[in-house]
């Protein structure tokens, strides 16, 4: 017999009891349509964070710090005195290695305490400061980003910043608007006097016989910047970004330094005044200005290479050259997406509990088949009808349920994906993600899914099958 017989056969056969096979489909179908949906899900959404680390160039990228126990994401970290420390001269180094494209040195300032604008007062939780050479992109909601040419005076904002002052949903008009840094109490850095700052210290001591020098408490700074971007907000949210330029001001170290010759001077002005035990003090007259960036090093660089395959060599020389923690995006970020995988396991296992439960199913419709077909199994093997031909004729049967229920499974979850796409996209419109319709049926997945439906209406089928074959043709024959 063809096999296209054996098809025919038990096609017609499975329309002989439509209500009976239809259920048991149905069964079918609720597991396959459960596997899709939910393995289409997750695929898709670790198939949408991949393209975009590959669309933004993530993937070619390498975080070095001074720390060695760094984590992507996690590398800002702070000063380490034990640590070797990341400078000019280093950066310059990497950015000759092989495969090396470009490199952004990054420090963060913790000198500023809070965000003004008009009578709007914001606690700062991170201000950051790099090289704005397009190596750290970042997702413009409105205005621009920082660029090369920026200097003093400039800034971005994250869009929570922005909804806070009262921007949300109309940033572009914060754009050209001022605000104002305000400076932790002890801030010396650019935009401080520290000539006043000791008139001021003096001139209060005076007034405060007897107090302790820590009871002092130096008045804090504004530094005014303007807004030239909002971006939208990366793991570590509310931050302002800064040009690295202003950001070394802002980390100088300026105090009044008492010269040979203001000494001079204040011993001058007490013999001209004939005061006896004259102590008249020193005034310093000029400012000693410290580069503590230089001193204490950046906290990390972000460092391009040409292609995302030669990131984590490139992560792995800087290590053992330098000395200093260096992680590849690629590497630490497929591992966080490896998730997915045990998600999909799970989910997908969820869903080959209703395949078993269909298969019982199946069982159950092919052993009822036996008993109503008992006298027709009887005359095949009457006419010369092997084993065989019965077994396989029934297993040819089961599978074609399971395979009829992986179609239409796979129809409705791709309905439910038509349906899930237009919502989605809204969402992502709505937070100013350009992609759409992320949800997705792989090829591989639409072949999977029918596949897996077919072997276990076969392996459901195979029971009931050998039962068959084992009929005897006598008993079978006289069998009411």
């Amino acid at each position: 017999m063809r096999f296209i017989d054996y098809l025919l056969i038990a096609f017609r056969n499975i329309r002989r009891q439509k209500l009976r096979s239809a259920l048991t489909i149905f069964a079918v179908v609720i597991g396959a349509t459960s596997v899709t949906i939910m393995l289409a899900a997750v695929f898709s959404v670790k198939g949408f964070m991949t393209n975009q680390f590959e669309a933004n160039g993530t993937f070619q990228q390498i975080a070095v710090s001074q720390q060695t126990d760094i984590n992507w994401g996690d590398y800002y970290g702070g000063n380490c005195q034990d640590c070797v420390k990341l400078t000019d001269d280093m950066a310059t180094k990497i950015s000759k290695m092989q495969y090396v494209t470009g490199i952004a040195r990054q420090t963060e300032v913790g000198q500023f305490q809070a965000l003004t604008y008009g009578n709007q007062k914001l606690r700062t939780q991170r201000v950051v400061a790099y090289d704005a050479n397009g190596i750290l992109p970042n997702h413009v909601l409105a205005g621009r980003d920082i660029t090369a040419a920026d200097t003093t005076g400039t800034l971005t904002l994250t869009a929570d910043y922005a909804d806070k002052l009262g921007f949300k949903n109309n940033y572009q008009a914060l754009i050209g608007k001022q605000v104002g840094l305000v400076s932790q109490n002890w801030y010396n850095g650019t935009g401080s006097d520290p000539l006043k700052i000791f008139k001021d210290q003096q001139a209060w001591f005076q007034s405060h016989p007897g107090a302790d020098g820590r009871d002092y408490v130096q008045s804090p700074i504004t530094l005014t910047g303007t807004v030239v971007g909002i971006i939208e907000p990366s793991d570590n949210s509310y931050s302002i970004r800064v040009p690295l330029s202003w950001a070394r001001g802002m980390l100088e170290q300026r105090t009044a330094e008492i010269t040979q010759a203001d000494q001079e001077a204040a011993q001058e002005k007490c013999r001209a005044s004939h005061t006896p035990n004259c102590n008249t003090q020193p005034q310093p007259s000029q400012v000693k200005v410290t580069d503590e960036l230089a001193k204490q090093g950046y906290n990390s660089f972000i460092v391009k290479v040409d292609q995302a395959s030669h990131a984590a060599e490139t992560a792995t020389n800087i290590r053992n050259q330098y000395k200093v923690g260096a992680v590849d995006a690629q590497t630490a970020i497929k591992q966080q997406l490896s998730i997915f995988n045990i998600l999909g396991l799970v989910l997908g296992g969820i869903g080959g509990i209703a395949l078993v439960v269909a298969a019982i199913g199946v069982v159950n419709t092919m052993v009822m088949s036996i008993l109503e077909r008992t006298r027709e199994i009887g005359v095949m093997r009457a006419v010369g009808a092997r084993r065989a031909t019965i077994s396989l004729l029934f297993t040819i049967e089961a599978s074609l349920l399971g395979f009829f229920g992986g179609l239409v499974g796979l129809g409705v979850g791709y309905a439910a994906i038509l349906i899930a796409n237009p919502i989605v996209n809204r969402q992502l419109n709505s937070n100013n993600i350009g992609s759409s319709n992320i949800f997705t049926l792989p090829i591989w997945l639409i072949f999977a899914v029918v596949a897996l439906t077919t072997i276990v209406g076969t392996l459901a089928g195979l029971y009931p099958a050998r039962r068959a074959a084992k009929l005897n043709p006598v008993d079978a024959l006289h069998y009411e």
